[in-house]
């Protein structure tokens, strides 16, 4: 179709796509930073002090209990109806409130 239209050159659009690394960026923050802390190392304004990297995420183990956890249960709710059928749901209902209330007690009982 362009060899039947000819568009001038000051009116085709061109655009030059800019490219963003976030951690190149971050690396390059923190080299900057680092070398000034250098800098003033050298000047002797930065005795003593030792470069810290603080870590932006914490682990914490009670959400890989929690979903071990439901993995567990889902898992013997599908054996059970694989094997027992419709009626392991009957169970579960019968058997669940009493466990929610026997930890729910459990906890409250250490809080005093």
């Amino acid at each position: 179709m362009r060899f039947l239209f000819r568009i001038p050159k000051h009116q085709q659009f061109h655009i030059e796509p800019r490219y963003y690394d976030p951690v190149k960026e971050e690396v390059k923050e923190r080299t900057e930073r680092i070398k000034l802390q250098m800098e003033d190392n050298r000047h002797g304004d930065y005795y003593g002090k030792k470069i810290e990297f603080k870590r932006r995420t914490t682990s914490t183990s009670g959400t890989s209990l929690l979903q071990l956890g439901i993995a567990a249960v889902l898992g013997v709710l599908m054996a059970g109806w694989l094997y027992i059928g419709n009626e392991i749901f009957y169970y579960a209902v019968w058997i669940a409130p009493p466990l929610y209330l026997f930890y729910r007690l459990k906890n409250f009982i250490r809080s005093k």
